[in-house]
């Protein structure tokens, strides 16, 4: 371990190494744990500091250009204004770091090329990066989730399978950057600030298990027509908040509360609403096409399993002349539902309780309600062609005028 004197005499080298004059040298400190130090303005450029951790040091207007920092660590470190131009920082971790004003440009944030797979993606995760330049840099697989982007440029970045999800987008430019396979929605940007704030401080809440952030509560918020595509809103609070005509393909709504929500005309295409509640909600008319309302694993507060599930809600709620090809409802509840008219081909519905429910002219072709509970259902005029019923509860349904031409029956009281 490097004592105080001998990093002075490194830092004094170093700098002359800088100026080019004799007896320069340029510094290495790789592996050394230097977190909690305060190092503001220092000259580290061309430095070569692998390894280095720098965790809650103070690094204002520090340059790190062209300085070798793979696998460094600067996680809670204050580095506003630093400049890291042309860095390596491959597999560094600079999480919860106040990095704004900071200077990526060129700097190459890609996975490190070490054998230890869980440190190789350079994190960035819930970073304060405002006004941050990452023009040219490479992200490639870099993760940037619930960061604070605001007014950051990345023109000509390079950010294939990169994860920006649950970042404050407010300003960013992203001329020419290559977002190929990332996990973003850039539509977010034009989200009313208040939103994006709100989803930032709700992603920041859901990934460290409540221990940062806060909770999103858009309870009986008007959200109408919003584009929410992709939005990060697992857990969240949207209980009788008006969603009618929002775009919400790709949204995260795992274990979300959406009770009395209005989600008419709604594009809820490949959402993924497992274990959310939407009791009494209305979903009419609305794209729920591969949208997923499978039961969630309920997680303690350090995230292990619980061997707990919850169930996908929508018992009393209306989806009527929705479209849910290709969705999957398997063991959810929908108790007194309306499917009026509902298209569902290829559905998953297996092991689902559909007693009382109105599936009256809905289409089920090919779709999969076995071991479902269709306890007093009205089935009139349903299309169940070739859909599978084998053990399904139809106890009391009404199947007047329902097509089951090739549909399998087994172990029901329709099969003779």
């Amino acid at each position: 371990m490097l004592t105080a004197q001998e990093f002075v005499e490194i830092l004094r080298a170093h700098e002359r190494f800088s100026r080019r004059e004799p007896h320069g040298k340029r510094a290495h400190i790789e592996g050394e744990n230097l977190s909690g130090l305060r190092l503001p303005g220092l000259n580290l450029r061309e430095s070569v500091l692998t390894g280095t951790d720098f965790s809650r040091c103070v690094l204002t207007g520090t340059n790190f250009s062209l300085a070798s920092l793979s696998l460094a660590s600067f996680e809670y470190a204050e580095a506003e204004g630093a400049n890291f131009e042309r860095a390596n920082l491959r597999g560094a971790k600079l999480s919860n770091a106040k990095l704004n004003e900071a200077n990526f440009a060129g700097a190459d944030l890609r996975p490190s090329p070490a054998n230890n797979e869980a440190a190789r993606n350079t994190v960035l995760y819930g970073a304060s990066l405002q006004g941050a330049s990452f023009d040219d840099a490479q992200l490639n697989q870099a993760d940037l989730g619930a960061s604070d982007l605001t007014r950051a440029s990345f023109a000509g970045a390079k950010a294939a399978q990169a994860n920006l999800r649950g970042a404050l987008l407010l300003g960013a430019k992203f001329d020419g950057i290559d977002l190929s396979g990332a996990v973003i929605n850039l539509a977010s940007a034009a989200l009313r600030p208040d939103i994006q704030k709100l989803l930032r401080e709700h992603a920041l809440w859901i990934d460290s298990f409540g221990a940062m952030g806060t909770r999103g509560n858009l309870a009986g918020r008007d959200l109408s027509g919003m584009d929410l595509g992709g939005a990060y809103l697992s857990g969240a609070d949207l209980r009788g908040a008006n969603l009618k005509g929002a775009q919400m393909s790709g949204a995260w709504l795992v274990l979300a509360e959406l009770d009395g929500a209005v989600l008419d005309e709604a594009d809820l295409r490949k959402a993924d609403l497992t274990g959310a509640s939407l009791k009494a909600a209305k979903i009419r008319h609305a794209r729920l096409e591969d949208a997923r309302f499978e039961p969630a694993e309920i997680l303690s507060a350090r995230g292990t399993n619980t061997g707990e599930h919850r169930k996908s809600d929508l018992s009393s709620a209306s989806l009527r002349q929705s479209a849910l090809s290709g969705a999957t409802l398997r063991d959810a509840k929908i108790t007194g539902g309306d499917l009026h008219g509902v298209v569902a081909e290829q559905t998953n519905f297996r092991g689902a309780d559909l007693s009382g429910a109105n599936l009256s002219d809905a289409r089920f072709v090919r779709g999969d309600l076995s071991g479902a509970n269709l306890t007093g259902a009205n089935l009139r005029q349903c299309d169940l062609r070739e859909a599978n019923l084998s053990g399904a509860q139809v106890t009391d349904a009404d199947l007047t005028g329902a097509n089951l031409d090739g549909a399998n029956t087994t172990g029901t009281p329709l099969d003779s």
